[in-house]
């Protein structure tokens, strides 16, 4: 059984000094609202639909679903080649009607007939699509159809353009069972047998970046190509420093410019259970995920893509998150997932990033049966055989709870900046335009390997709330005055 959650709308001032916290007028450039997103996937029993229906919710069926505005499926070549280019555009105008826009399709998977036959070690064939250096128009406008992947991007572009946003290219090509090797790739190019999701050249990735940046831009000017689901530095230094010239990467007249001219947008993985040392705390897990954007903007930053030089590029997380279930000596639990998946919402959105897809949206085992944290990472519990028997696991119920009440506002630097918090608190300060108000979310920050933390906060006089509602992970209410007392779980207060 699912409930719908209504949030009330507060009495408010609409000169707004006292209810917007001492504004003397709407803050302004505060970008675009955030994209609350979610990796898709496959479910026995269950069509995309139904699973969107799960995620973004649905109202005429009393489905709340999990807080998801955004969904990341996939769009196969060997997929469409079978079932034609319109198989899901039923299901994308679907996700439309539920209330999801702005979605991200990673483009990858050739088609048996269409994949690269070279084989660039040994033991690998390539995994990208033959005939990558065929022209890619055979005349101004007209996709070249024997550029195999050109062909797919154009028809893919054309077909699901106005429900889509990000273009990813590939998922994962820097994937790699030899980490050694990842440190050596700011100064030698990958090599294809360490690339076992992609197996070919670092020229080839940028071959297909410039591909379907030519065609995103030709059929969607705000369209955004995206490099895909990067998990190392370092394969975005050798992406910056090629050309996309099969003989060895460098510019001339054929091949003028380098990775970087070819892609708007950064999207990159996290999973923060790798990265966390002893600090099992949704914190730290949190801030790895900031802490991984800076590592990326590091390497454009010293190719000069840094907002002065060159535009800098957007920001996408299209995977993180991290278990319910604490296993091989992985942070997990749900009261650490939960907390997680809140502050790396707000986290990430201080840090100017447009949008996170938690991974995933249902669980693959029953929380007592699963042997690997990948497996209960979910929104959800493992699904049952059909619709719509479903139990929201206690991180869907927090994204819903972040999303729905932010999902409409936009992160204010300095409106946070006023809230003064000390060094024990972390949060920020959200702005809703249409109701001209804030809300504030806050937190006391935890340590170690425990959730457990406590500080007592007080808004300064200078913002004048003497009293707010405040909504918990599960959106309960209770009033507040005084002084709060805050805990490692987030709560949002409204005034």
């Amino acid at each position: 059984m699912f409930l719908l959650l209504f949030f009330g709308a507060c009495t408010k001032d609409k000169a707004g000094i006292d209810q917007t916290g001492g504004l003397h007028g709407p803050p302004s450039d505060l970008g675009e609202p955030f994209l609350y997103g979610s990796n898709m996937g496959y479910y026995s029993g269950w069509s995309d639909q139904q699973l969107a229906e799960l995620l973004i919710g649905n109202r005429e069926k009393d489905i709340a679903g999990a807080g998801v505005n955004s969904l990341r499926p996939a769009m196969y070549d060997h997929f469409v080649q079978k079932w034609g280019y319109d198989i899901r555009l039923g299901a994308f105008k679907t996700y439309q009607r539920l209330g999801g826009e702005k979605h991200t399709i990673f483009l990858n998977g050739p088609a048996d007939a269409h994949r690269e036959q070279t084989r660039y070690c040994n033991s690998i064939q390539s995994k990208t699509f033959a005939n990558l250096y065929e022209p890619i128009w055979s005349s101004p406008g007209k996709v070249n159809t024997d550029n195999y992947y050109a062909n797919y991007v154009y028809h893919v572009v054309k077909t699901y353009g106005p429900y889509v946003k990000y273009w990813e290219v590939w998922n994962e090509p820097d994937y790699t069972h030899n980490w050694r090797a990842t440190q050596s790739w700011t100064q030698s190019d990958p090599d294809p047998c360490d690339l076992p999701n992609f197996a070919a050249p670092i020229q080839s990735y940028v071959r297909m970046l410039r591909i379907t940046y030519e065609i995103v831009k030709h059929l969607d000017e705000d369209g955004m190509v995206c490099v895909g689901g990067l998990g190392y530095p370092s394969f975005l230094d050798a992406i910056l420093r090629n050309t996309d010239n099969p003989s060895g990467g460098g510019v001339n007249a054929d091949y003028p410019k380098k990775g970087g001219e070819w892609f708007d947008c950064l999207s990159y993985h996290v999973y923060p259970m790798y990265y966390l040392g002893s600090n099992h705390n949704s914190d730290a897990a949190a801030a790895s995920v900031v802490n991984h954007k800076n590592d990326f903007q590091a390497v454009l930053d010293h190719y000069a893509y840094d907002g002065k030089t060159h535009p800098k590029k957007a920001f996408i997380v299209t995977e993180s998150n991290i278990p319910r279930k604490a296993l091989n000596g992985y942070i997990g639990g749900d009261e650490v997932q939960r907390n997680f998946l809140i502050k790396a919402a707000i986290r990430a959105q201080k840090a100017g990033i447009s949008g996170l897809y938690i991974y995933s949206g249902a669980e693959n085992r029953p929380l007592s049966q699963a042997t690997d944290p990948y497996q209960v990472m979910g929104f959800y519990q493992k699904l049952a055989s059909g619709p719509y028997n479903a139990t929201i696991t206690p991180g869907g119920i927090a994204w819903r709870t972040v999303s729905t009440l932010l999902r409409t506002r936009q992160y204010d630097p300095a409106a946070t900046a006023r809230l003064q918090l000390p060094p024990t608190v972390d949060g920020g300060a959200f702005y809703a335009a249409d109701d001209n108000d804030y809300i504030y979310v806050l937190w006391a920050k935890t340590s170690g390997a425990s959730e457990t933390a406590s500080v007592q906060y007080s808004f300064p006089a200078s913002l004048n709330i003497k009293t707010a509602t405040q909504f918990n992970w599960e959106s309960k209410q209770t009033s507040v005055a005084g002084t709060i007392p805050l805990s490692g779980s987030p709560v949002f207060i409204k005034p």
